[in-house]
């Protein structure tokens, strides 16, 4: 029997803290379609189930839009079982709230659910479906049959304790040696597997789709296999339609604009990134008083080379004024009056004479 654990959807998330209207926009009917997909793929492979470990949506207040198109997304594929675990962005009762829940769709509570399934390629072996929604309540470990093949699926942080200190704390200490053989997980937008105990192993599977820069790398799922002599296997299965990648460029040691932009060439071209990818491009290191790259040449530049691009510039500002302190001239006072300055830390002068510098010399302060 094959499995899909998946988790952090984030569906009907605004997006616009990180892009425009119409970007947000476009994002959000993109993490929709991932969704979409994930349904076909599961068809088209003979997928059993979709465990969701939380987080479906963004908000608990998801438009009506998107709560219709999930629900028809599992109602037209009968032969999925999906598995729903509430995370702590979902609303408790968006999905089925007036309209029959089907009977392929299951919801868990607070409290130890569990459903059994049927492995014909097992000789009949049990599985069983157990978990339980984030709560503050007393966490205890679910009773379960060591005859069976066991799935546990949890939403929040993993903790190397034998109690929980929140509703989305997971302690792992509670979980050893009870008989999991897969903890399914949620919470963490990143891919992560680790053992559990002699018996199981755990993973986060990440989100199916990265919505801004600090979701960058592969995004998708675990495919879980329960036809192999171990009881299951498991692999991450890349499927976000874009990757999102956040790419540094050092700058130090660059003596002019133009050594900063064959800088910043040589490494948005050694990415990895596709046209079909989200770039934001940082400058790091010490930037040279007589460098001052242009935002809007930076964009128009490589802005068309993906599908979204962004710039920001960390680089630290360097002044040597050793080369200007002994200059009788007006550039010279500048520096000296500025380096006499007690309320003023060095960050802060060194950014004060590269843009009083390029002033008096009639450059761009930026």
């Amino acid at each position: 029997m094959k499995i899909i654990h998946c988790s952090d959807l984030h569906l009907d998330a605004d997006l616009r803290s990180r892009f425009d209207r119409e970007e947000a926009s476009q994002r959000r009917a993109e993490l929709m379609h991932t969704f979409r997909r994930l349904c076909s793929y599961a068809r088209q492979n003979s997928v059993r189930c979709i465990l969701i470990c939380g987080d479906l949506f963004d908000t608990q207040t998801p438009s009506p839009a998107a709560i219709r198109a999930v629900e028809d997304l599992i109602c037209t594929h009968k032969e999925i079982l999906f598995f729903l675990l509430r995370g702590n962005h979902d609303a408790e009762t968006a999905l089925f709230a007036v309209r029959p829940r089907p009977d392929n769709c299951f919801v868990f509570s607070d409290s130890w659910t569990e459903w059994t399934l049927h492995d014909p390629s097992m000789g009949g072996r049990t599985i069983c479906i157990a978990g339980r929604e984030p709560h503050d309540g007393l966490f205890t470990a679910p009773a379960l049959n060591p005859a069976s093949l066991n799935i546990v699926m949890l939403h929040g942080q993993v903790r190397e304790s034998t109690a929980a200190s929140g509703a989305e704390t997971i302690p792992l200490g509670a979980l050893r040696g009870v008989g999991i053989d897969y903890l399914a997980l949620g919470h963490l937008h990143k891919y992560r597997a680790f053992p559990l105990d002699a018996r199981g192993t755990a993973a986060y599977s990440g989100c199916l789709e990265g919505r801004g820069f600090d979701e960058c790398g592969p995004c998708g799922f675990v495919l879980l296999d329960t036809d192999v002599p171990d009881g299951i296997s498991s692999r991450f299965v890349p499927f976000a339609s874009r990757c999102l990648y956040d790419i540094s460029c050092d700058v130090t040691g660059c003596g002019n604009d133009a050594d900063v932009y064959e800088r910043i060439g040589d490494a948005l071209r050694s990415a990895p990134a596709a046209e079909t990818d989200l770039v934001r491009l940082e400058l790091t290191g010490a930037l040279e008083y007589g460098c001052s790259p242009d935002p809007a040449l930076i964009r128009s530049e490589w802005a068309d080379c993906y599908h979204y691009f962004d710039y920001i510039n960390s680089a630290v500002p360097v002044i040597h004024s050793e080369d200007f302190v002994c200059d009788a001239t007006l550039k010279g006072e500048f520096v000296r009056v500025v380096r006499a300055a007690e309320d003023l830390d060095d960050a802060m002068k060194a950014k004060i004479m590269r843009c009083g510098l390029r002033a008096l010399s009639g450059d761009s302060l930026f």
